[in-house]
């Protein structure tokens, strides 16, 4: 949908019209009830409409039918504030209210509401005109609003970073254990060629037996690898990461997870910040 719902102001109410027609068969005045959309702008008194609510919005409608879509009305784009209004509850903003904003004081937040500017949202998108309406200081509020959103964006992402990284330890996690338990059980492991046949051995190996066992040990002795540093891992793709997970792991990672996320599992597979 093309309306940006976190700058402008959406009511919905109920508006009384007289129906003529009706007036005249009934030789007394007759009043319809009609749903409208109010939209108004924050800081900016001149710019103000009134649309019947189940009238189809111009862009939203368009870009509606150029995907192959229908008709959009006022109701339908802005139908939280629609639904509440039906309801008869408070119609809700679409945004952060100002009073979750930090940067500012009690008696500047009276302020802004006062001028029609009730989000963040809201008064980060001032600009030209309604931006001069907030007087001395007002495009340093803009910008702290401006701030305020962008480190809020980027919180967001560490978070969701942090939660892919966790659900991939905890499923690699997973499935260690249960290769673990599979192994205990003296069950093949998934992919083994051995058969009842194969495994069957002389009761005593001779010599040259052993001492090809030896080499074998001591040549898995000398075959531990040390973890790869931080840079290495770094300088990885995804596909070398998802390898050196499942050879430490025992199984790849499932899905599709994001290259900051393999990064951060194979940082923890290998110690190393």
């Amino acid at each position: 949908m093309s309306a940006n719902q976190n700058i402008v102001n959406v009511v919905f109410r109920n508006h009384v019209i007289p129906n003529e027609q009706a007036s005249r068969s009934a030789g007394r005045p007759i009043f319809t009830d009609m749903e409208v959309c109010d939209l108004s702008f924050p800081a900016n008194r001149q710019t103000k409409a009134t649309y019947p609510a189940h009238d189809a919005e111009p862009n939203a409608t368009r870009e509606s039918i150029a995907a192959g879509g229908g008709l959009i009305t006022y109701a339908q784009l802005y139908n939280k504030q629609y639904l509440a209004f039906k309801d008869g509850t408070s119609q809700p903003l679409s945004g952060t209210p100002l009073s979750e904003a930090p940067f500012l004081k009690e008696g500047k937040r009276r302020e802004l509401k006062a001028l029609g500017v009730h989000t963040v949202e809201q008064l980060a998108s001032l600009d030209g005109t309604p931006l001069k309406q907030l007087g001395m200081g007002g495009r340093e509020l803009k910008n702290q609003a401006q701030a305020y959103l962008d480190n809020a964006a980027g919180s967001a992402d560490i978070v969701n970073l942090a939660a892919q990284v966790a659900a991939l330890t905890q499923q690699l996690a997973d499935e260690r254990r249960l290769r673990e338990e599979f192994m205990q059980a003296g069950k093949p492991l998934e992919g083994a060629t051995a058969t009842a046949k194969d495994t069957a051995a002389d009761d005593e190996p001779g010599e040259e037996d052993e001492e090809t066992s030896e080499d074998e040990d001591g040549d898995e002795e000398t075959e531990q690898t040390t973890p790869p540093t931080a840079a290495e891992i770094e300088a990885m793709d995804d596909e070398a990461l998802k390898v050196y997970i499942a050879n430490e792991t025992g199984s790849r990672p499932r899905g599709n997870p994001n290259h900051d996320t393999l990064v951060a599992a194979a940082k923890e597979l290998a110690m190393v910040d």
